[in-house]
């Protein structure tokens, strides 16, 4: 008997290990690979701060000392070099400290951000196993793994071996969810809250225990402190247990008492965990409300084009998950959608009903009209589980029907016969993974740009000017950064084009390399190296400097997906600079006719011309200096086209407006200069550099 128990021990144990492992094995293997995206080291700070808070009691880092030493390690991991304890992060940040988010609301609950701390403070600062950034990343690879082990697990339990395989290939092939679990704090994190809060309600329902039902409060909590999209599950949860009860209804009286306890213990674990909150409850929970209130519609204005809207209803997300969902997976999910209507409503316990629920709800709430979202769909990531597992259940349903078929037509009645071709066919449809498997290697690790063939790739969802298309959010940055390490010559400078500098953790240049934004020399061409992500409308929202480098410079590294660059790397130098932007000529004010209105200075160049830079002085009088410009270019003179005012470089000091162009044509200027009280210009100096 106690060799039986042991035997039944050991099976269900590799079990469980079997599908976590499957999926955290390689994503802990490819962990160092993927930079951090843009979001993450507001989270991190947030977290360390707010760590130290809860552990020690203390609000800034003034009793730790932080050595250079602990973060020398990680920046040549081609030396082996002696580190001396303590190790410290550097996102432990001297001014966003404990002090600074006691006191700022600044979006997002914080709950996943004082966990990934944790495995930073102990796989990091304590064991030194991991470098400092991998560490924070390893909170997220343990969520993703167990949310892959979840719906392994459940699909399992409800339509057996075969279609639990399928859903967990499904979610862990998913090229958003894997680029994402490696580098996004947020959407991973909640979506394993968010499905693990279904299940134990599913379980607490049908199982007819208030156990489960409480441990659904708790990982509502997580979830709810992590990112408020588990406030939209009861709309997936209750139509469920309606229809599961019928009219018996009135029996879920005997749950009260967890009913009741349920939103405490949520709420609870959220407010507890925020430690902003605690000074005025009601009006700091009510301003992260309103935050998300801001963030989750598009009033002012759609976020997508206007093809996109049907009534007011937006496509867009409907469209990006058709658009990059593996082919394998969008097949066997219209199989998975066939068998909930054929079968799935007379489920006794509604399993079908509630995961159609799961899956319809998170994209519908984005659809309707007033709702927004940006850059594809990793915000309402909580789809991808429940689309998995109808496609598992899917898979099981064509094997059971394409068999049926084959048993007929060859008229097959041998048991041993019919099993023969049910696991040929289930071994078919487990290989039909291995294209999207093949293809994730090939772009690793850039899986969260993904675009299946039909839109034609990536390049294809480029041709077709697909809204965020090859937007990574700046997880490509790292792989810049290893070519910089490589091939820049010693004490090279580097910038970035669009991104701050830290979105790019300085632990991971050579030691010698310069990284400040301050390298950037524009015209002057001193030789830095500019770095910066490609993705849709990255040149459109930064104007100068995003046309400067993808105009005037020759790329001297390109990160390609799809034949389609999402990342380059620039040197501002001469060499690399296109003949025809060393050519510039200069205009002045005796050569140039202008002319000064009430509201407006125009000038007019007699010939049309590729502007290169606009320069005003002019005298100082009794106005205030003007704060602001707006630039307007025309070649006729009849149709004018907005210049916007460039991120840098476009500075108005004192009396003199300077504005940079790149090789923008045109014959006539027309400028408008903004200061607090309304004066004459007295333009004093005119100047216009051209090519």
């Amino acid at each position: 008997m106690l060799e039986k128990f042991k035997l039944f021990f050991q099976k269900k144990f590799i079990l469980f290990l079997l599908p976590f492992f499957i999926f955290f094995v390689p994503a802990l293997y490819t962990i160092k690979d993927y930079n951090i995206n843009w979001d993450e080291p507001e989270h991190f700070m947030r977290g360390q701060a707010y760590l130290r808070y809860f552990l020690t009691g203390e609000r800034n880092y003034n009793k730790l000392p932080l050595f250079k030493e602990s973060q020398f390690f990680f920046r040549d991991r081609t030396k082996k070099v002696e580190i001396k304890l303590p190790r410290y992060s550097i996102y432990q940040n001297t001014i966003l400290d404990g002090e600074y988010y006691l006191t700022q609301a600044t979006g997002h609950p914080p709950l996943n951000d004082i966990l990934a701390s944790t495995t930073n403070l102990i796989f990091f600062q304590k064991l030194g196993v991991l470098d400092d950034i991998s560490s924070y990343h390893l909170f997220i690879v343990i969520c993703s793994s167990f949310l892959v082990f979840l719906v392994f697990f459940w699909v399992k339990k409800e339509y057996g071996l075969f279609a639990a395989l399928v859903a967990s290939f499904s979610v862990s092939l998913y090229p958003l969810f894997f680029a994402e679990s490696h580098s996004n704090i947020k959407d991973p994190v909640e979506t394993f809250f968010f499905a693990l809060t279904i299940y134990a309600f599913y379980k607490g329902i049908t199982q007819k225990t208030w156990r489960w039902l409480i441990i659904s409060s708790i990982s509502f909590g997580f979830a709810l402190g992590t990112k408020f999209n588990i406030l939209f599950s009861p709309f997936i949860i209750i139509p469920w247990v309606f229809i599961y009860y019928g009219r018996k209804i009135l029996d879920l009286r005997k749950f009260w008492f967890a009913f009741l306890a349920y939103p405490f213990i949520a709420f609870s674990i959220f407010f507890a965990s925020y430690p902003y909150l605690w000074a005025s409850p009601l009006k700091r929970t009510l301003e992260v409300f309103g935050y998300y209130k801001s963030i989750g519609s598009s009033v002012g204005g759609h976020l997508q084009p206007e093809n996109f809207y049907i009534f007011g209803f937006n496509s867009y997300p409907l469209q990006t998950i058709f658009f990059t969902t593996p082919m394998i997976v969008l097949f066997l999910f219209f199989f998975g959608i066939l068998y909930v209507f054929k079968r799935g409503f007379n489920e006794k316990n509604k399993f079908l009903f509630l995961i159609l629920l799961w899956f319809i709800f998170p994209i519908l709430r984005v659809t309707l009209p007033g709702s927004s979202i940006y850059s594809g769909v990793r915000q309402i990531m909580e789809f991808i589980p429940a689309m998995a597992i109808l496609s598992g259940i899917g898979a099981s349903f064509l094997v059971k029907q394409v068999s049926s078929i084959m048993y007929q037509v060859l008229r097959v009645k041998s048991k041993n016969k019919k099993k023969l071709i049910s696991y040929s066919l289930c071994s078919l449809l487990i290989l039909s993974f291995l294209p999207i498997t093949i293809k994730l290697i090939q772009i690793h690790p850039n899986e969260n740009v993904y675009f299946n063939p039909l839109i034609g790739g990536l390049k294809g969802a480029k041709e077709k000017n697909f809204p965020y298309w090859g937007s990574s959010l700046g997880t490509s940055y790292k792989q810049g950064v290893e070519w910089l390490n490589k091939n820049a010559e010693k004490n090279a400078k580097v910038a970035m084009v669009i991104a701050t500098g830290q979105n790019v953790p300085s632990i991971f240049f050579r030691e010698d390399l310069g990284f400040e934004n301050m390298a950037w020399s524009a015209t002057k061409r001193k030789g830095e190296y500019l770095i910066e992500a490609v993705f849709d409308g990255w040149i459109r929202e930064w104007h100068y400097d995003g046309e400067y480098v993808d105009n005037v410079l020759k790329p001297v590294y390109e990160v390609k997906v799809d034949d389609v660059p999402i990342l380059k790397v620039w040197k501002n130098d001469k060499e690399h600079t296109h003949p025809r932007f060393l050519k510039e000529k200069t205009m002045l004010s005796d050569k140039i006719k202008w002319r000064e209105g009430e509201d407006e200075f125009s000038i007019d160049l007699e010939k049309e011309v590729d502007l290169m830079k606009i320069s005003i002085s002019y005298k100082a009088n009794k106005c205030t200096p003007f704060k602001s410009g707006i630039v307007y270019l025309s070649q006729d003179g009849e149709g004018w086209t907005f210049e916007r005012e460039p991120v840098r470089d476009a500075m108005i000091k004192d009396y003199r407006f300077d504005y940079p162009l790149v090789g923008k044509r045109a014959k006539y200027i027309k400028i408008i200069l903004s200061s607090d009280n309304s004066c004459e210009y007295n333009v004093e100096d005119i100047k216009i550099t051209y090519i």
